[in-house]
């Protein structure tokens, strides 16, 4: 569906991301320009409803977007938004997770995977007014990713995340959970080599870009490899308790989602 100009493509955006309930025009002036509105924002922003209403009629058999009291609400079905339909997988794989039907649960967060398709609204990666709201799209999508990776990992199969994970700590250097679960897989995978080698340039890119050491957890498990004393974290997970693996979380690193997303952390 086209969707015109920068300002109309944000507007669109931010109603979908925000579907079924009221978005007031002060919220959507905040959206389109942050602290610094035209004086003509208002009127702006009611020409631009007014043709994505028209665009709509087009190409819908009925209106999905309605005026209600100082605001809109975009009306969509459940199937209809990927982000919704990401949730439902999420909370239906957490629930699997938390029952330690890992199978279950892997196969729910690869499905919830699935619905990324490239970066969340590449279009307006420019656009400061929406970068809030892709940092937390972003966000949402690595941390289901890591849980995704988490339960194949206490499903011991180790060897199937290494490529990915390796892709993901490149991608995100300064992200220990991601660097623990890459070390956890590799030695797990036999190659204590390689897991050093990731704890020292996690070691070295920490100390040199954020003037800190790597967590406790991840010193404890280099220590282990280094040692060779194979603690209860690096081996094969068949009857140990649910969650006995635990990969580390500096409370900075923790997303703060905004109100409609903030329920679907995955962390059971």
């Amino acid at each position: 569906m086209p969707c015109g100009s920068t300002k109309q493509q944000i507007l669109l955006s931010y109603l979908l991301l925000h579907a079924n309930r009221q978005v007031t025009v002060a919220e959507l002036i905040e959206a389109l320009w942050g602290v610094h509105p035209p004086v003509s924002a208002v009127k702006n922003i009611q020409l631009y409803v007014g043709r994505l209403r028209r665009t709509l009629r087009s190409t819908e058999s009925e209106q999905r977007l309605h005026t209600v009291g100082k605001g809109y609400l975009l009306s969509a079905g459940p199937d209809e938004i990927d982000l919704e339909h990401c949730h439902r997988l999420i909370q239906r794989g957490t629930l699997a997770w938390r029952a330690s039907e890992r199978d279950d649960a892997a196969r729910l967060f690869a499905e919830a995977l699935s619905l990324w398709r490239g970066r969340p609204l590449s279009a307006l990666m420019g656009t400061a007014s929406m970068a809030a709201e892709i940092r937390c799209l972003e966000e949402l999508r690595l941390m289901l990713h890591e849980n995704y990776i988490e339960v194949l990992l206490e499903a011991g199969r180790h060897r199937e995340v290494v490529s990915d994970l390796q892709r993901l700590v490149d991608a995100h250097p300064h992200h220990e959970r991601l660097r623990f679960q890459l070390m956890l897989a590799l030695a797990r995978a036999g190659d204590r080599l390689t897991a050093l080698a990731a704890y020292r340039d996690g070691y070295h890119l920490l100390a040199k870009d954020l003037g800190i050491e790597p967590c406790r957890a991840l010193r404890e498990l280099h220590d282990s490899i280094l040692t060779d004393t194979v603690p209860p974290v690096l081996q094969q997970p068949e009857g140990r308790p649910r969650g006995a693996v635990s990969s580390p979380h500096r409370e900075a690193d923790l997303p703060s989602f905004p109100e409609h997303l903030r329920a679907v952390s995955v962390r059971p």
